[in-house]
């Protein structure tokens, strides 16, 4: 007899509590959808790669570039100018009707050989200006 009274005393209590935790599933869920949209629509009004590279790069981050020497608006600089080549690249290859594929380019001899004299010339120079300045220490 007691065990059934504690089965029927408790069963109302669950019963009623799921329905309660029902709605409360869906109003949390809900709301948590609506929030996560408004942080988005606030968060990305710009949405390109640089706005995605700043929200990326933390603060130790930030803090290694600058121990290093590293200039995150050179280095985005260099990014862009790149990518405004490849566009004036693929336009004067669309003017002259031909498919320019920039990996093929980068396999081709010619191109790999007038690279490494360009980085040789390069090197060059850092290490013929570091001869200098050692020579003007002594």
């Amino acid at each position: 007899m007691g065990y059934d009274g504690a089965c029927h005393g408790k069963l109302p209590w669950y019963v009623n509590q799921c329905n309660v935790l029902t709605g409360c599933q869906y109003l949390v869920g809900l709301s948590t959808l609506i929030c996560g949209y408004l942080w988005f629509l606030y968060h990305n009004r710009e949405v390109s790669y640089r706005s995605a590279l700043n929200l990326t790069i933390s603060r130790r981050q930030t803090k290694l570039y600058q121990n290093k020497g590293f200039d995150i608006q050179k280095w985005q600089t260099l990014i862009d100018e790149g990518n405004a080549l490849r566009r004036e690249i693929k336009a004067i290859a669309q003017e002259y009707d031909v498919d320019w594929d920039e990996t093929i380019d980068e396999k081709d001899e010619k191109v790999t050989e007038a690279l490494k004299q360009v980085r040789d010339e390069k090197k060059g120079k850092r290490s013929g200006e570091s001869k200098k300045e050692d020579q003007e220490d002594d």
